[in-house]
């Protein structure tokens, strides 16, 4: 996605007076403000203003790596989130983001290690606090900036520097539960 820039129309009016008595040093002063305003004005989109979701951090910004994940929408009592095993979690190396009717952190990243083990993660990238839904089979992707964490929340990748928060997870027949 690219961001539409700004034309900053940019006004300097002189009079024949100004013009005629003008010295250098009075020249050149004028000429390094008008750079300046010139260089403000091309810095300005940058400062998030400019683009079309309101400089929200959790809008990607390049073409992400990998493949959006499945989501699945967990149940809650409290903060224990109980989600059922199926669809992209049924069998071993599958990953999901699930949703949980919570207070933030309300979505996680599931990975099935094995048939009974499951890794569970928030899916708020530590970086800018983007949400992390991408997969590309082994690592986790963020579709801001491309920090990359693996299975276990490690950073892979930055410019993310930290990991991300891990919570414990139990499974009994096709339910997996944790709390965040």
């Amino acid at each position: 996605m690219t961001t539409p820039q700004r034309k900053m129309p940019m006004v300097i009016e002189l009079s024949s007076e100004q013009v005629a008595g003008a010295s250098r040093r009075q020249f050149c002063a004028h000429a390094c403000q008008a750079a300046s305003l010139v260089a403000v004005g091309a810095l300005l989109p940058a400062c998030g203003g400019g683009d079309d979701d309101g400089g929200n951090p959790t809008s990607p910004t390049t073409p992400v790596e990998g493949s959006a994940l499945s989501v699945l929408n967990g149940t809650a009592s409290g903060r224990t989130v109980s989600v059922t095993v199926s669809g992209a979690l049924a069998s071993a190396g599958g990953a999901a983001l699930v949703n949980a009717p919570i207070q933030a952190p309300n979505q996680f990243l599931v990975f099935r290690n094995s048939q009974a083990s499951f890794t569970v993660l928030t899916a708020t990238c530590t970086h800018e606090g983007c949400t992390v839904d991408h997969f590309n089979g082994q690592l986790y992707v963020c579709p801001c900036h491309g920090s990359k964490y693996t299975t276990a929340g490690q950073v892979a990748n930055g410019p993310a520097n930290r990991a991300l928060t891990q919570y414990a997870a139990t499974v009994s027949g096709d339910t997996l539960t944790f709390t965040a």
